[in-house]
């Protein structure tokens, strides 16, 4: 638990690197992934000393110790490439903490499983993801309107009269919504991977909002990735932000988790 809360943290600080390109998320990021590199091998140091077996034996602390050797493997890329793979430990650090999430045993069966902290951060942070979705909606529709009249020439157009000022503005919001609607929506899988390991017993459920929610985040991604790494911009990349907007309305309204 304590090697997750410190890849966890660690994520943050590189997600934070990336929106706004500040030495201060760096430091948080790095810090806190050795933190957490060093909490690994303690915890497999005194497992083995204790159990008198390297800790590899059940499947929980195999995946416990995949999470360890890519972080190892990341940092000894990071010694020589630091400066080069700053952007990819906001995706590396995440990895880690599902994977240690997955590495979690349950608690005992009698749990409230629905009134503890992990629930709650699941449903906070899946509603935050909506709220985010709809605003980057609004900004990417407002946006498409008022750029197409624009080129059209329609200067008397309501969007043009309205928006044309600000419509700089527009793909910013759009922007920013979507990149926090990603790392919320990261912050709602994660807590429930670990909500379901402790309380339900599994780390993984087989069922279709957790499956779909899974490829909305995998799609996330993917736009993020072409704004940040092929600097899309304009309508094409408001028309993405406008499929995935469609996509997490679908898997909101229309799919349903299971009764545990």
């Amino acid at each position: 638990m304590i090697s997750l809360i410190f890849y966890f943290v660690s994520s943050i600080g590189f997600w934070i690197y990336i929106y706004g390109k500040r030495d201060l998320g760096q430091k948080i990021g790095y810090s806190f992934f050795g933190l957490g590199f060093l909490s690994q091998i303690l915890y497999i140091t005194v497992k083995s000393f204790i159990t008198k077996s390297f800790a590899i034996v059940s499947s929980e602390d195999l995946i416990f110790f995949l999470a360890f050797l890519i972080a190892m493997l990341f940092y000894l890329f990071s010694l020589k490439y630091r400066r080069q793979l700053q952007d990819f430990g906001s995706i590396i650090a995440p990895v880690i903490v599902f994977l240690t999430a997955l590495s979690l045993q349950s608690l005992e069966t009698n749990a409230n499983q629905y009134n503890n902290i992990w629930f709650y951060l699941h449903i906070g942070f899946s509603i935050l993801t909506y709220a985010l979705i709809l605003i980057a909606t609004i900004s990417a529709v407002l946006y498409i309107l008022t750029d197409k009249d624009l080129k059209g020439k329609k200067l008397n157009s309501f969007f043009v009269v309205r928006f044309s000022s600000s419509i700089k503005l527009l793909q910013d919001i759009e922007y920013k919504s979507t990149l926090f609607a990603f790392i919320s929506l990261s912050l709602a899988l994660i807590s429930s991977s670990i909500w379901t390991a402790l309380y339900i017993g599994k780390h993984w459920i087989w069922e279709p909002k957790q499956i779909l929610l899974s490829l909305l985040w995998l799609f996330y991604a993917f736009i993020l990735h072409t704004r940040i790494i092929k600097h899309l911009k304009g309508r094409k990349a408001s028309y993405l932000t406008l499929i995935g907007s469609l996509m997490a309305f679908i898997i909101f309204w229309l799919v349903r988790h299971p009764t545990f």
